[in-house]
This record gives C-alpha cells, structure tokens and sequence, in this order.
C-alpha cells in the first residue's frame, strides 16, 4: 500500500494540515481527542512523517526568514507550518521571527537577513510602523536589502509602487460578500468592528471595511444604514479583546443600534459575542455575527460562527511559489495575487428579529 501524504490524512480526519502536523508531534494545542484520532487514522492508513527526507532536503541550509510583525495569531502560524511544508519540498528551509511593535523598521530586516545569509523573507502579515513617517521610502529602503521579499496575507502596501510581491485574500470582497449576505437576509441596520486609525486605509481591516461599505452603498435605496465602531484597542485590532471591549462600550453608551455585527475577523467576533451575551442579547435572535478567516474556534464556537474562510493551502502553495521564482529568477517582475474566499453560513447569521 502506498504511503498516503499529510494532507490526504488531514482530509480523512476532517482537521487542517497544520493540526495533523501538531499531533504527529505531540504537541499541546491539539486535545488529546484530536490527537488519539488523528494518530489511530495515520496507523490505519500507513502514514508515517517523512522526516529524514526533510531533514535531507534542507541540509544544505538554504534558508527563508518569515517575519511576524506585532500581533501573532492563529491563522498566521497555521500559515507558517503550511508554508515551512511547501519550501521544505524544494531544500528550503523557514524560521520564523517575531519583530515587536515598535521595532519594525527596513534595518531589522537588514539585521534579521545578514545573520543567517537569508535566500528570502515571507512577512507573514502587514510589515511596518504606522507612525514612523517613513512609509513613503519603506518599500525602497526593503529592496536595498538585496533579497527577494514576499507578503503573504497582506498586500504589499510599504509604499512603493509594487516593489515586492504579495499573496493574500480578497479582503475587500470577503467583506462585501459577508454585508451582502446580511442585507439579504433582512437586516437594515449594520455595525462594523473593529479597527485602527482612520488614515490607515491598507490595513487588512480597513479593507474589509470598504467591502462592506461598499455593499451598504448599493443597498442604500433599501433604507440600509451602517456604523462603524470605534475600536477599543487600535494597537490589537485583530483580538478578543478588541472585539470584547469596543462592543462591550459602545452598548453601555448606545444600546443595541444594530441588528448585525461585521467583524474583522473571527477573534474579534468571539469577543463582540461575549459582550453582546453579557449584555443580555441573543445571537442570532437579537443580532447577527459574522467573523473573517474561519479559523477552528468559529466550528466550534456557540452559537458557530458564519465566516469567510480562508484559503490557506492555497495561500501558502502561492506564496511559496512566488518566493523560490523570486529567488531562482531575481529579473520576474513582482506578483500581487488576490485569492477568492469562501462564504461559511452558520448559526450566528440570521433574519432580524419581527
């Protein structure tokens, strides 16, 4: 019997590559539930982890830097072990930094590339202060640092006119798809959370916000009204806690304005699902929910959250490729790739209420 891969197992078992990677690993995040399944699944199925082909593969130390800037998230790092699979099928291997707030700058890169003679750099996420005046000249100064740089899940917005390639979703239409659905189903009366700085229009959530704004423009002859919540924690936009604290005030100033809520994404929706819950209001019955990334919480969330997924393989496969063109033909003009979402229906969305 032939060997099956990692993501034929994950198929069978109904989990995301990167959780059959945690379990055949032992590691903590997965529930010893999970983990005893997916390990029964690998033994029927003769799936063994090919880990000294890896190993041979990446011998040669040919290496790719993924920076995080700021804020971590699940989503990134299911990225990360999604995309360390794909360069490793090639020699390459992938180490992952972290750069804090604050420390975001090209000569960090500059740092982080020289003291392990880095092929490439993946910024998994946005790269770059907002406050530093610099943004104009970020995207010049990056590409004086001579190796070739991929954004994946952002577009490449550091200023310059496409100087690196990018690989993300449809930001702007996975928030439109998500507001449309909610005037389909009824509702006329929308809030938005959360996000940063009005000025910051690049953001990931900035353009989600547009998408649904743009969807609220052409429902206007319907009477739709949208607001946009003033985030609790600009410096966190992407947090439960964001989520928790922004919905969390602006009910104990307001009330209930709304009858659906589009959030940034699905952390953010489980914390704006807290606050509405302590406050007293059901969800779906009295508002709506929707989050963005389908990460594994919105499955099992309750009441499940409606989403756009994410195409993650699809996301890293691009990247990936993206990366080792850039590094085997440094002439290839930059790409910027924008992939589909997929609307996820589940019980947080609903009609509003009689």
């Amino acid at each position: 019997m032939s060997q099956i891969t990692i993501r034929e197992l994950a198929e069978i078992c109904g989990v995301a590559v990167s959780t059959v990677s945690r379990a055949m690993n032992d590691r903590s995040e997965v529930s010893p539930l999970t983990r005893d399944r997916i390990l029964a699944a690998a033994a029927e199925h003769g799936y063994v982890p090919n880990t000294s082909a890896r190993s041979l593969k990446i011998s040669t130390e040919k290496l790719v830097a993924a920076i995080i800037h700021g804020e971590t998230s699940p989503l990134l790092l299911e990225l990360f072990e999604l995309l360390e699979t794909r360069l490793a099928d090639h020699g390459y291997g992938l180490i992952l930094t972290r750069v804090p707030a604050g420390s975001a700058h090209p000569e960090t890169v500059a740092r982080i590339v020289n003291e392990r003679k880095y092929a490439g750099v993946v910024f998994l996420g946005r790269y770059g202060e907002d406050d530093q005046g610099e943004a104009p000249d970020l995207g010049r100064r990056l590409t004086q640092i001579g190796v070739p740089m991929v954004f994946c899940t952002t577009a490449d917005f550091s200023g310059g006119s496409w100087m690196h390639s990018s690989v993300s979703v449809d930001d702007r239409g996975g928030g439109y798809d998500l507001t449309r659905r909610l005037l389909d189903l009824g509702h006329r009366r929308l809030g938005f959370t959360s996000g940063g700085e009005a000025t910051d229009t690049q953001h990931v959530w900035a353009l989600r916000l547009d998408g649904y704004r743009r969807a609220l423009s052409e429902a206007r002859g319907s009477g739709a009204t949208g607001l946009v919540l003033s985030s609790a924690r600009p410096g966190a936009s992407y947090s439960m806690t964001n989520g928790y604290e922004t919905v969390r005030r602006h009910l104990a100033a307001n009330g209930l304005t709304f009858t659906a809520l589009v959030c940034t994404c699905d952390a953010v929706a489980v914390g704006a699902i807290r606050a509405l819950t302590e406050a007293g209001h059901r969800v779906p019955e009295d508002c709506a929910v929707t989050g963005f990334d389908d990460l594994e919480i919105a499955r099992y969330l309750t009441p499940s959250l409606t989403t756009v997924a994410q195409p993650l393989v699809e996301i890293a496969a691009t990247t990936a490729r993206v990366m080792l063109q850039a590094i085997e033909q440094p002439a290839v003009a930059p790409e910027q790739v924008s992939i589909q979402g997929r609307l996820v229906e589940r019980e947080s969305s609903g009609p509003p209420a009689a």
